[in-house]
């Protein structure tokens, strides 16, 4: 099919004789993109986690969609790939996992694409409802839908503050602190 095209191509230049030139950049360019995407073994696509190594992605947005809408996206400024390529690093990292109206933010960040799981460093801030929960490390698991982490924690709400060690925050909105925990309601 493609030796159809480039015939009929070619005949439709060799009537303009200044196309001839284009015609001939054109096919060049055609073949050479042909050849560096074929992969030898009837496999036209590249492995994409060949393609990621050393590479990096300004202004990323990672979406997942379940029964049609958007069910949680991840943004980060910048994602560098490692040179596995199984993880990306980010900076600037937001979560915002839409059904439960619960918005995630931190400096940095480590997501697995095998396993989809997210992992956030420094300044996290947490926020649900109308309140923040502030957090050094976090864990996050999309398949089951919880957030983790094992250092300091602090909620700041209206009209209450509690500190602990040890998080566990579950689907629904359910946050639980696991060890040393004060509050203050007032």
């Amino acid at each position: 099919m493609i030796k159809f095209y480039v015939k009929h191509l070619y005949t439709l230049i060799q009537r303009f004789s200044k196309g001839r030139m284009i015609f001939l950049s054109t096919l060049s360019l055609f073949i050479s993109s042909v050849l560096f995407f074929y992969n030898g073994e009837g496999d036209h696509r590249k492995d994409l986690a060949i393609s990621r190594i050393g590479s990096y992605i300004e202004g990323l947005r990672i979406v997942n969609k379940r029964n049609g809408m958007d069910s949680w996206v991840i943004t980060a400024r910048r994602a560098d790939f490692t040179r596995d390529g199984m993880e990306a690093r980010m900076d600037s990292v937001t979560v915002d996992i839409i059904k439960d109206r619960v918005v995630v933010n931190a400096d940095s960040g480590i997501y697995n694409l095998n396993t989809r799981d997210l992992s956030l460093e420094n300044n996290i801030k947490i926020l649900i409802k109308d309140s923040v929960v502030s957090a050094e490390r976090l864990s996050w698991n999309p398949a089951s839908k919880i957030l983790t982490s094992d250092n300091k924690v602090r909620m700041d709400g209206k009209r209450f503050k509690i500190e602990g060690e040890g998080l566990i925050a579950t689907e629904g909105q359910k946050v639980k602190l696991t060890k040393n925990v004060k509050a203050i309601f007032f």
